[in-house]
């Protein structure tokens, strides 16, 4: 993990943690470059993706430890949001174990919700070892398909990064997204939580389902007729201009 601090002199932190093929200088183009500078940013490269990419991808709980270690060394013991997308989902809901860090609200996009699903785990290795064999054959072929899902400006790089992942890691993210560490969260914390999805994700059926199940008091959002984590590249400003609202509200 590699960690990008912004805005150190700024009292109100946000934690952002990217989803996988993207990184913290992603976030940073997508988001927090929309958000003003009122706010101290904190974005990690997780293993295998950006400055860490040379780093194997063990395990959400790995991550979250070394992010948590970073805030404590830091004197960072509340933030007035933790924003996740798809991956980050595994790391923050680990984070969320230690008691020590505080949040003023959370945000959930496009996060796997998946408790214990070894047939999930068993298909998305599957499918994406072999996307990753395609793409190391034929990289421009991929970045056209990136293009297609999350625009030219990501598309890529967000190639780069996949084609550059091993194949631990990739089997290791494919893992925690399929056994992931859902935390309790209390009835004030859940009241301050959203859970966005696209309306043409796979796993919405399963989000609604676990959401009302074990955040019944967190809002669920529902972007029309996108897929997974287009919102955040798609229409970036008016993205991050939302998040700050929800900040500041």
């Amino acid at each position: 993990m590699k960690m990008h601090d912004y805005n150190k002199d700024k009292d109100r932190a946000v934690l952002l943690i990217h989803p996988m093929m993207s990184d913290g200088a992603g976030l940073k183009l997508c988001i927090t470059d929309h958000m003003g500078s009122d706010f101290r940013y904190l974005l990690p490269d997780l293993a295998a993706h950006g400055e860490a990419g040379e780093e194997t991808y063990r395990s959400a709980k790995e991550e979250a430890a070394q992010i948590h270690a970073y805030l404590l060394e830091k004197g960072i013991t509340h933030l007035a949001m933790g924003y996740c997308a798809s991956l980050g989902g595994c790391t923050l809901f680990e984070l969320l174990e230690y008691k020590d860090i505080k949040f003023d609200h959370l945000f959930f996009e496009g996060a796997s919700l998946y408790e214990n699903t070894r047939v999930l785990f068993f298909l998305s290795k599957k499918m994406y070892l072999g996307r990753h064999s395609q793409a190391l054959k034929n990289p421009e072929k991929t970045i056209r398909i990136m293009c297609k899902l999350y625009g030219e400006s990501a598309a890529e790089a967000m190639a780069k990064r996949f084609i550059a992942m091993n194949e631990e890691s990739i089997i290791n993210i494919c893992h925690d997204c399929s056994f992931v560490h859902l935390t309790r969260l209390d009835s004030e914390m859940q009241r301050n939580t959203i859970f966005a999805y696209g309306e043409k994700e796979f796993d919405l059926k399963n989000s609604r389902k676990v959401c009302a199940a074990r955040y019944p008091e967190a809002q669920l959002k529902v972007w029309k007729g996108l897929n997974h984590c287009q919102r955040i590249s798609g229409d970036s400003e008016a993205y991050a201009e939302m998040l700050r609202k929800i900040i500041e509200e």
